[in-house]
């Protein structure tokens, strides 16, 4: 039977943190992607709203490229991820770190080129600061789930092999 979710403090943050990301990658983070017809008035409010305050320049004109393919491993990797992962966590699945270390990589680096980005842009220091303050979580959670993955793995491995020898020399 599977560990209670609630015992499973890093878990039941990185649930929630699914839970909330999925839905804004469908009503904000893709909205570019979508025909502007079938965007509702609610919506598109939402996305107004985030412009007037943070005035993204990634939701401006014409995103970079790097920009538009990085929305499409969001639509095409990381939210299928994120709703697998969803129920992967409440099962408590053994896949949960094989399938998490690739996409935590995925988001962190997006994420983090984004902001460096960021830093570039011609506007002032404060809405930097304040686009910083808001991608910075993305990076921040990502890179954590990264490393407790790899550590997860880790001691799979190590725990399989016994912490055996190959080469001559002890895995590392």
């Amino acid at each position: 039977m599977a560990t209670s979710i609630f015992s499973r403090k890093r878990d039941l943050t990185y649930l929630i943190y699914f839970c909330i990301a999925v839905p804004m990658a469908f009503i904000v983070d893709l909205q570019p992607l979508y025909p502007q017809s079938l965007i509702p008035g609610w919506m598109q409010s939402i996305t107004d709203f985030y412009i007037d305050t943070y005035n993204d320049l990634f939701f401006i004109g014409t995103p970079p490229p790097f920009f538009e393919f990085f929305m499409y491993t969001e639509m095409l990797i990381q939210v299928p991820v994120m709703i697998w992962g969803i129920g992967g966590l409440l099962r408590d699945s053994k896949m949960v770190p094989l399938v998490l270390l690739p996409f935590a990589c995925l988001v962190f680096i997006s994420t983090a080129t984004c902001m460096y980005e960021m830093v570039h842009w011609d506007v002032p220091l404060k809405q930097r600061l304040n686009l910083m303050a808001l991608y910075g979580p993305y990076t921040a959670l990502p890179g954590v789930i990264g490393v407790d993955m790899f550590l997860r793995l880790k001691g799979m491995i190590e725990s399989s092999t016994g912490g055996s020898k190959v080469g001559g020399k002890k895995n590392q």
